[in-house]
């Protein structure tokens, strides 16, 4: 595994509440880590709670905010490599996009939400903290459950 790799899998951890001195996440009694095992089926829980971030959207504190992006990205990201044999590999911002210049329209700068991306051999990129982040500001039609099985189809059957 990767270095960045290997740090977003720790991130994916601290989500699930494996750390107690990790930065704390938005409403964590919201969230039922027990549950979080990696799975698809895991991400129904996940997509719970970001219904209720969603709800209280108007109360997350910023450091928080940025916690729960990073760290629930993070999980899904892992959720779809483990569900995949790690087809995909975690990739920075700013090593991406200088080989991909027509996306930097689209994603001109690197912040919480686009910090990192997974991406597969042929360079499909997919952004897990992003659509964290949108499923928090725009509602349930970012389900985390139902991205992730785009992923996963699409790494099993390619065409």
């Amino acid at each position: 595994m990767s270095e960045i790799d290997n740090i977003f899998h720790e991130f994916a951890a601290a989500f699930a509440g494996a750390f107690n001195n990790a930065n704390p996440i938005c409403f964590p009694d919201q969230l039922n880590r027990d549950a979080l095992d990696l799975s698809h089926d895991s991400l129904k829980y996940v997509d719970e709670y970001l219904a209720y971030l969603h709800r209280h959207k108007n109360e997350l504190g910023a450091e928080e905010w940025n916690s729960t992006i990073l760290y629930g990205g993070a999980y899904v990201g892992e959720v779809i490599r483990n569900e995949t044999d790690n087809h995909y590999r975690w990739i920075d911002y700013n090593d991406y996009m200088p080989d991909h210049p027509d996306l930097q329209a689209l994603i001109p700068e690197r912040s919480t939400p686009t910090c990192a991306f997974i991406v597969d051999d042929k360079g499909k990129m997919s952004m897990p903290l992003n659509k964290i982040a949108r499923f928090i500001d725009e509602g349930e039609e970012n389900s985390v459950h139902f991205f992730a099985a785009c992923d996963i189809k699409h790494a099993k059957d390619p065409q």
